[in-house]
């Protein structure tokens, strides 16, 4: 009798717990409305909201908007600023043309400068057209160079070739070199060469040793191959 009045008791509740959980499911599903419509990027049914609910969804959109006008969005609505949002946004997309300008990286729009503003942009212009010279990279411009700027990329082309011809990297122009510059790099090779040797690496050159340095290298390969 007590297992048929639980049974009783358990259905009773199993059948009672939906009509409890119709009104919060009601409740999410306005409340999930609600959030679709702040999503842009969401299906809205605005019918489905009250005043105050239709009141956010337009604030939010229309703070969205501006972003998107403020940060040069093509989505961005003009009609839907007002007057102070519509100078800043025409401030800012000014101040960033300016920065493109400067940089050299971008749309750069010169017709929208002011003349104090297209003088800073040839500087800039020059600046860099200086930097990438000196650096022996990129397009150079050596008409825009001074005669002293033309001298320091000179000094600095000359330097960068000795590095190379030093190093044994890259290529090496000779011509141009001092006698001691001369020197430099012929020792350098030969240093690089011992090395080369000492190591047992294919790329030496023993003809190119002294006397000293063949016996001091047939000696270290000889002990090479004793230890192996």
């Amino acid at each position: 009798m007590k297992f048929i009045l639980c049974i009783s008791i358990a259905l009773l509740m199993s059948g009672a717990a939906p009509m409890q959980a119709a009104g919060p499911c009601r409740q999410n599903s306005h409340s999930r409305q609600f959030a679709d419509c702040l999503d842009e990027f969401s299906p809205c049914d605005r019918s489905a909201l009250n005043v105050q609910e239709l009141q956010e969804v337009r604030r939010v959109t229309q703070d969205g908007n501006f972003l998107d006008c403020f940060n040069g969005f093509s989505d961005c609505d003009n009609k839907q600023l007002n007057a102070q949002q519509q100078l800043e946004v025409a401030r800012q997309k000014g101040d960033q043309n300016l920065q493109n300008c400067m940089d050299g990286i971008g749309e750069c729009n010169l017709p929208e400068l002011n003349d104090q503003e297209r003088q800073q942009v040839a500087q800039s212009a020059r600046v860099r057209n200086f930097q990438t010279c000196l650096d022996g990279a990129g397009e150079c411009d050596t008409t825009q160079l001074t005669v002293n700027q033309k001298q320091q990329v000179e000094n600095a082309n000359h330097d960068r070739n000795l590095q190379s011809c030093l190093e044994g990297l890259g290529q090496c122009d000779q011509a141009k070199f001092s006698s001691q510059e001369q020197q430099d790099v012929s020792r350098a090779n030969q240093d690089r060469n011992l090395r080369e040797c000492l190591d047992g690496s294919d790329e030496c050159d023993r003809g190119r040793l002294t006397a000293m340095e063949q016996r001091e290298t047939a000696a270290l390969n000889g002990d090479r191959k004793l230890q192996n």
